[in-house]
């Protein structure tokens, strides 16, 4: 999903290619307008959308798997109508697939394409979180917001809450080093306010609320959870305490400049904005190091691999050295001109989504250059 799990830190373990990006294959696929996340990879299987489909592709070697037109009616895959293209790209939970069409939350099997139900709302929506064996989705009825969590299987309102809140990140106490399941939620950014608020998984109900004088943040940047913080995007990147909100600390990208979304390893927050990625401290908020990237694809975040930060940049995917960011390499996007939809890495692979294609990069070998 975006920025790989719940947690949203956009940390896979397993390293990905340090030292250069050989294009394994690539797919061709229809062009989307801006959804995050732009591709995701699950299950042997590599998804993403289009305007009017969800496509999967076989990791390996990019062959199509299955394509599905999305829904027009629960249940069915049929009609192609130009008014509900899809919302959101891919998010995978368990066997389970979600994307949002016009203003349906459609449930899909990630293996197959096959339809397993569709929830209708009244008004477009993009914020869609699986926690547990919940979906949990920002929606409106009418003139009414509402923070609704699904049964994941079959669609079943497990609980309502009306406010204007989405949901942003999930942590259980073992992942997330929290004391208690957190939901993190946010109000939404047509609000006056946005402001950060935790909520019981199981029931909705708050556990506590950010400061009404807490910095603010961007509602497309979602923050991550790792180690009992909460690390936030915006103006200033952020740290919460998980536990009651408060701020632990603060510290700017660039002057001026506001971060796309930031990741985590545990050991640092890392942000870029203003052509600059930096990395702080996660526990102290203490600046480790800072350099120049340029411009980036500021609804993309960037992705942690092992010790190499990818940073989507402009046709460019640049690789650092979460160590000391230093520059491992820079592969630009060869036979295009597009920009970079989305990235995933997974298996030592990076996977990475174009206007019109989506390409598999694997480490060179000996001897390539």
């Amino acid at each position: 999903m975006a920025k790989r799990s719940p947690r949203r830190t956009g940390f896979q373990p397993r390293p990905g290619p340090q030292d250069g990006l050989v294009e394994a294959w690539r797919q061709p696929v229809e062009s989307a307008p801006v959804v995050a996340p732009g591709v995701v990879a699950a299950h042997d299987r590599v998804y993403t959308v289009g305007r009017y489909t969800v496509r999967a592709l076989a990791s390996a070697d990019g062959r199509p798997d299955w394509t599905r037109p999305r829904e027009n009616a629960p249940g069915l895959l049929s009609s192609r109508a130009p008014f509900e293209f899809l919302q959101t790209g891919p998010t995978i939970s368990g066997d389970q697939l979600y994307v949002v069409g016009g203003v349906t939350l459609y449930g899909l099997d990630a293996t197959s394409g096959r339809s397993t139900w569709a929830f209708r709302t009244t008004s477009s929506f993009e914020h869609v979180l699986p926690v547990g064996n919940l979906v949990v989705v920002g929606i409106s009825r009418g003139s009414d917001d509402q923070l609704v969590a699904l049964d994941r299987s079959t669609s079943f309102e497990r609980w309502t809450r009306s406010t204007a809140e989405v949901p942003l990140a999930f942590a259980s106490a073992t992942d997330g080093h929290v004391d208690s399941p957190l939901l993190l939620t946010a109000t939404t950014a047509h609000s006056d306010r946005r402001q950060l608020v935790s909520r019981d998984p199981v029931d909705g109900s708050v556990h506590w609320r950010a400061p009404a004088d807490a910095p603010q943040f961007e509602a497309f940047a979602l923050p991550a959870i790792s180690r009992g913080r909460v690390y936030a995007g915006g103006t200033r990147l952020t740290a919460f305490a998980a536990s009651d909100g408060s701020v632990v600390w603060q510290t700017a990208v660039a002057d001026g400049a506001k971060s796309i979304s930031p990741v985590t390893d545990g050991e640092r927050v890392y942000g870029v904005g203003g052509g600059v990625a930096v990395a702080v401290d996660a526990a102290t908020g203490d600046p480790q190091w800072s350099v120049s990237v340029g411009e980036v694809t500021p609804f993309v975040s960037p992705v942690i691999a092992g010790k190499t930060l990818y940073v989507p940049g402009d046709g460019v995917v640049i690789a650092l050295d979460t160590t000391d960011g230093s520059t491992r390499f820079r592969h630009t996007l060869s036979g295009t001109t597009d920009g970079i939809d989305g990235m995933a890495s997974a298996d030592g692979t990076l996977y990475v989504r174009s206007h019109q294609s989506v390409r598999g990069y694997a480490a060179p070998e000996e001897g390539d250059s």
